[in-house]
């Protein structure tokens, strides 16, 4: 049985080490009781209080983790329209964004401020609570050094942070073994553990293998911005070979929109479009505001560089690889600014600021909006769906795409798409058979357009509903596509490589809230004597024309398999989790943990995504829910009931609910293994977003492996390895400030994905499955999931 490739994320390894200078010894015992290991057997009221995780931000997670299927692992490069400036395999457009927000970018040796202030924190903890009173001298001296050291190094920022970032480390040899096996030890036999470890002492042996790859890495590391930039895109994004909707764009729906007329619809869209227009003005004043890390050496500098390629910016198919076009930084007097609009199959170019007449008003966007709704229906003959051709697998698109630019026309058409700052595609409401199916007791749906519910919705954000729908009426490839649809159902489609969920959140949230914030009234559209959009007109060849019957089939055929569900839990939210003294979203993971395992009987290798910004260029590291204090914990709580694979009836369900079950563990016991389990998930979160994972490090060496030997070194072609990369659950939290959620596909066949949106008083989850699989379904994982959550309140409420 073939076991899915990986979808991995960008991680780095910010390794404790003390200034040589200062001659101060940080011992390991103070990290480790920072981070809060703990034993079960015994363990005593004092220990219990050491389990408590303090509350913080989470800012520092990621969205969701884009997926790796099962494929053949292919080569490096990312097309440009800059020189490069980096190292070989990469390309210069993603260079080019890389050298603009240069002013970031330092090496963060063992000598760096941070690093000497975070030891001498631990330092002092660990060891100068045995000092006497009138030992002060001393330890003033001690706490004088960092000031003394700090004002000769290099410039830092009022917080105290050097005003460059630190590049992503790598991680030492030893580390990233350790805690690989401690990642595969509750998803794997005692037998395919045991053949892992005997290749990890053979690759780590002093005259082994990783040795010299580890120091391959090091070096890289010295000689690049990010060594981990490139192997990370194209593991996660241009060398995937399948369709880009369901299985890598996700899909935000906003609340819905109450549109009276068409011209609500046309004001609305150019409400949005002025907003996207501001916000490029920003970026291109250099006055996008710094971000900092909220919680974890709070007020952390934050790399920005993601947010400039929102904009603009579009995926290239490629027959083995893709590529980004991703644009300039610095604006040409001439250029103009324009978006694609998108209205039943048909494409039409609108320029919101030309250099011969300015940036356009929110009414002459509007008038803009209202020609191209009114004539796109008008037209004699029905438009070639071209924008299907973008959901098809990528070597497939690529080739339609080297077809359609053997005409000029279609190659200025591809030329304003890429260049378009966003896409808007203007829709028709989906059937009512795209509403959930849930289950009996379920919550009822908040947001709702006529017949439509929150499931119905996150279906046309996330592919459109299929040919005969809105599929066509799409460009997959581009990085932010706004869309309306006519019943005031509204929201987006995003691309995933060039940025983060946060960063297309962010901007949203930010226009949609202005919006709502500065109601005006509408009372028509003005006449403007501006010319109409450009329409853009498509030739196409008997070939392509077969291409399309063809690509409609297929797209149908993905999305007919596509099992989704949004669920509001509703019970309580993050305010009840964070009394009982745990991070909302460590404790929201290991419910999903205990979700699967009462299905199952079984933990998966599961993935949540956490960022990695506070390092030059730094995207997302893969936080590994599924650990061995998770799997215990899980056990006791199923009281040995066993897996519940078979999807049974709701009448099924009942009878189950009815049934005697006695406890074999006490609660104070439960409570002890639950905190356990938070200490290691909070554990494994921190160590990621302080940069000490181990999918990068392990890409890195499996990379390095290739570039050095030739071939794949025998660890990553063990059966361990190809488990630990296949993700069964897939997740990560999307934070919005809004009553607004996102969703995307699994990234395996045999697979979960789900999302979720913690809030005061419920938790929004999107779970998503294929109706292929015969063992997995959505909505009976959300009943699980509701199952799970009620337990772990009655665990814990007093």
């Amino acid at each position: 049985m073939g076991l899915g490739k990986r979808e991995k994320r960008m991680r780095g390894n910010a390794v404790a080490g003390c200034a040589s200078q200062l001659a101060i010894e940080c011992p390991a015992e103070a990290q480790a009781h920072a981070q809060m290991s703990c034993a079960v057997e015994g363990a005593s009221e004092k220990k219990s209080a050491r389990f408590r995780v303090p509350l913080g931000d989470l800012g520092d997670l990621g969205d969701h983790p884009i997926r790796k299927r099962e494929q053949d692992p292919k080569g490096a490069n990312v097309a440009s329209n800059e020189a490069s400036t980096s190292a070989a395999g990469s390309g210069p457009e993603s260079a080019a964004l890389f050298s603009k927000l240069r002013s970031f970018s330092i090496g963060s040796g063992p000598n760096s401020p941070q690093r000497v202030v975070s030891n001498l924190r631990g330092f002092l903890t660990h060891r100068l609570s045995n000092i006497t009173p009138s030992d002060t001298g001393w330890k003033d001296s001690i706490l004088s050094i960092p000031k003394k050291w700090l004002s000769t190094a290099e410039s830092v920022d009022e917080f105290g942070f050097p005003d460059t970032l630190p590049k992503v480390p790598v991680p030492a040899l030893d580390e990233t073994m350790a805690d690989y096996i401690r990642a595969l030890e509750p998803i794997t036999t005692p037998a395919q553990l045991e053949r892992t470890k005997e290749l990890i002492r053979q690759f780590s042996a002093p005259q082994g293998i990783g040795v010299r790859l580890h120091q391959y890495l090091l070096d890289k590391r010295e000689a690049e911005d990010n060594w981990a930039y490139y192997y990370w895109l194209n593991e996660m994004y241009m060398d995937i070979r399948i369709p880009l909707p369901i299985n890598s764009n996700p899909g935000m729906v906003f609340p819905p929109r109450r549109f009276k007329t068409v011209h609500d619809v046309a004001h609305f869209a150019a409400r949005l479009l002025d907003g996207i227009l501001s916000h490029r003005e920003m970026l291109d004043s250099g006055e996008l505001p710094l971000e900092r890390a909220a919680s974890r050496e709070k007020n952390q500098p934050l790399c920005m560089a993601q947010y400039y390629r929102l904009l603009g910016s579009c995926r290239r198919p490629g027959v083995k690889q893709d590529s980004q076009f991703l644009p300039s930084r610095e604006r040409l007097n001439d250029e103009d600014r324009h978006v694609v609009v998108i209205c039943r199959n048909q494409m039409y170019c609108v320029v919101l600021q030309a250099s011969d007449r300015g940036k356009l008003s929110e009414s002459e966007i509007a008038s803009q909006i209202l020609y191209v709704l009114s004539d796109a229906p008008c037209l004699p003959a029905k438009p070639a769906p071209v924008g299907l051709l973008t959901a098809e697998p990528r070597s497939t698109w690529a080739r339609d795409r080297e077809m359609l630019q053997e005409d000029e026309r279609n190659q200025r058409n591809l030329e304003l798409i890429e260049t378009a700052q966003v896409v808007l595609c203007l829709d028709e409401p989906l059937a009512g058979n795209f509403n959930a199916r849930g289950f009996t007791g379920a919550t009822p749906t908040v947001h709702q357009a006529g017949d439509r519910d929150e499931t119905n919705m996150a279906h046309e954000m996330i592919h459109g509903g299929g040919s005969e729908y809105n599929s066509g009426n799409r460009w997959f490839d581009k990085t932010m596509q706004l869309i309306i649809c006519t019943d005031g159902t509204w929201g987006l489609c995003y691309e995933h490589s060039c940025s983060e969920g946060i960063a297309v959140v962010q901007l949203l949230e930010k226009i949609y809230k202005k919006i709502e914030e500065h109601p005006d009234e509408d009372n028509g559209l003005p006449q403007h004597h501006l010319p109409p959009p450009e329409r853009l007109e498509w030739h196409v060849g008997p070939q392509l024309q077969m291409r399309f019957v063809q690509a409609s089939k297929s797209v149908d055929k993905c999305i007919d398999d596509l099992d989704f569900y949004v669920y509001r839990y509703q019970s309580y939210g993050k305010t009840f989790i964070k009394s009982c003294q745990v991070s909302p979203d460590v404790y929201i993971q290991l419910a999903l943990q205990l979700a699967h395992y009462k299905l199952y009987g079984r933990l998966v290798a599961t993935y949540e995504s956490a960022s990695t910004r506070r390092f030059l260029h730094g995207r997302v590291d893969c936080i590994r829910a599924a650990s061995t204090e998770a799997l215990e914990w899980a056990k006791a709580m199923c009281q040995g009931e066993g897996a519940n694979v078979p999807l049974e009836s709701d009448r099924d369900d009942e009878e189950e609910s009815r049934k005697v079950k006695f406890s074999i563990y006490s609660k104070d016991h439960l409570r002890e293994l639950f905190r356990c389990a938070v200490a290691r998930q909070t554990e494994v979160m921190v160590k990621n977003i302080l940069g000490n994972g181990i999918d990068i490090p392990l890409l890195g060496l499996r990379e390095a492996s290739i570039e050095v030997t030739g071939e794949m070194h025998e660890l990553f072609r063990d059966e361990s390895y190809n488990i630990s990369q296949c993700f069964l659950l897939s997740t990560s939290q999307v934070a919005c400030s809004t009553d607004s959620f996102m969703g995307y596909g699994p990234v395996t066949p045999r697979g979960y994905g789900c999302s979720y949106n913690p809030h005061p008083e419920q938790i929004v989850f999107c779970v998503s499955a294929f109706y292929s699989c015969e063992d997995t379904s959505a909505s009976r994982y959300a009943k699980s999931l509701q199952d799970s959550l009620d337990i772990m309140r009655d665990l814990l409420q007093n």
